[in-house]
């Protein structure tokens, strides 16, 4: 059984109750349950013909000597990481060089290569919001080698703009897609120059459509100004008056609150829950991710030495999700696997958290399933929109989003999940 079909499989492979929530956790901090990189590229090397039953100080070799034939500045000892299971590249922008010079040197095509980043490396690959990954995207659909890579990446950064196209990219409002399609139907090399020096100053900015997607869903979430003036009456009521009672019953009505704080109210108890966002500035990026995984304002620094490598280094930190959330940072962030991951994050809570509130009418017509399904497919459309790939079960940040979507209860199971896994409040 494939990794896919094997942790699609354990989606739901739990009971429904609330204490099944650590057979999950134990079965997500499990590195079995999930590819590692060494198994990763055995696989790839043995569809290019290398015996793999070789030792890891053999097979480091072998990779090594065909990153050093095209250029790599990759050191053995970095390629004898990933073989005795030391190490894996980082899921970060500064590490996809590495992915891309492992896949050159294997001399893999585009598919093998998609595969490789999305099954092994849990990150997309061919990021065309980039010259260098515009150019390895033509390179791999074509059969240009590392080296060939290098010298039409050099050409553009040394021209000027002077290309005959006339349209340029910031007409469309996903040029991650259109440029693919672009590319796709390029003949030669010099077209492929032609169009990437002509819009070159487009590509300093990325993220275009990813940027209006969070903003969006941050924008359900916050208070309007008038939402925050009756929030902070309703607080002054509850503490004037010691209870809750004053808290309204239908607080779907309450859309100026902004989902957060419907959220927070709803499930209001008793006067003592306000120390939960008590002095704490309620548009703040923190304040938005804390809130989205229950943590208060005085949650310490989480102990995660538990959790494997393979999961952690899936997992953002929540400094890392709230610096996303920076508006001004994002537009040209190249932390591409951040943000495909805070667009999950906001998407899942805004879907189920609008359930919960009693947004869906009818609700009861729909069985669970259908709801899962409509998530997923949702999302799925959204990410692809944003110049991403869809939910994967092989991630196991995407297995953790799928599998509390299937519970009766997602946002309850995923805060469970998250106190259980811990995600780090620093990087």
């Amino acid at each position: 059984m494939g990794y896919t079909e094997f942790n699609t499989t354990g989606l739901t492979d739990f009971d429904d109750d609330d204490y099944d929530i650590y057979g999950a956790a134990d079965y997500l901090k499990n590195p079995n349950n999930f590819r590692d990189f060494d198994e990763g590229l055995k696989e790839l090397m043995y569809k290019k013909g290398y015996d793999i039953n070789l030792n890891y100080l053999e097979l480091s070799d072998i990779l090594y000597q065909n990153l050093k034939l095209i250029g790599s500045t990759i050191k053995p000892a970095t390629v004898t990481s990933w073989f005795n299971k030391e190490h894996r590249p980082k899921v970060e922008a500064g590490y996809r060089q590495q992915i891309y010079e492992i896949c050159f040197a294997l001399k893999l095509g585009y598919n093998d290569t998609k595969w490789f980043f999305h099954h092994v490396y849990y990150d997309r690959a061919f990021n065309c919001h980039t010259i260098d990954e515009s150019v390895y995207y033509y390179a791999f659909i074509n059969g240009l080698s590392y080296q060939e890579s290098q010298e039409i990446i050099s050409t553009i950064n040394n021209s000027q703009n002077n290309s005959i196209y006339e349209n340029s990219l910031k007409e469309f409002d996903n040029y991650t897609q259109f440029v693919r399609e672009r590319i796709d139907s390029f003949k030669s090399r010099d077209e492929l120059i032609d169009f990437l020096t002509y819009n070159k100053d487009n590509f300093s900015s990325w993220n275009h459509t990813a940027y209006d997607e969070i903003k969006n869903r941050v924008n359900e979430l916050l208070p309007s100004d008038e939402g925050k003036k009756e929030i902070d009456n309703i607080k002054r009521t509850i503490k004037r008056n010691n209870n809750i009672d004053s808290v309204s019953k239908n607080l779907s009505s309450k859309k100026e609150w902004g989902l957060l704080m419907q959220e927070f109210f709803s499930n209001i108890s008793s006067v003592d829950d306000l120390q939960d966002i008590s002095g704490l500035p309620v548009k703040s990026q923190k304040f938005i991710i804390r809130r989205i995984l229950s943590f208060n304002s005085t949650a310490t620094k989480i102990d995660t030495i538990r959790i494997p490598y393979i999961v952690k280094n899936n997992f953002p930190s929540i400094k890392t999700l709230s610096d996303i959330l920076d508006f001004e940072k994002v537009r040209n962030s190249k932390s591409y696997d951040a943000i495909r991951k805070l667009i999950i994050l906001l998407n899942f809570y805004v879907f189920w958290v609008r359930i919960d509130l009693g947004y869906v009418e009818d609700i009861k017509e729909f069985s669970h399933e259908e709801l899962y399904d409509t998530f997923v497919e949702e999302l799925n459309y959204t990410l692809h929109r944003c110049g991403y790939g869809p939910l994967y079960p092989g991630n196991p940040y995407d297995w953790l989003f799928m599998f509390v979507s299937l519970k009766q209860k997602p946002l309850k199971h995923f805060r469970y999940f998250i106190e259980e896994i811990s995600l780090d409040d620093e990087e």
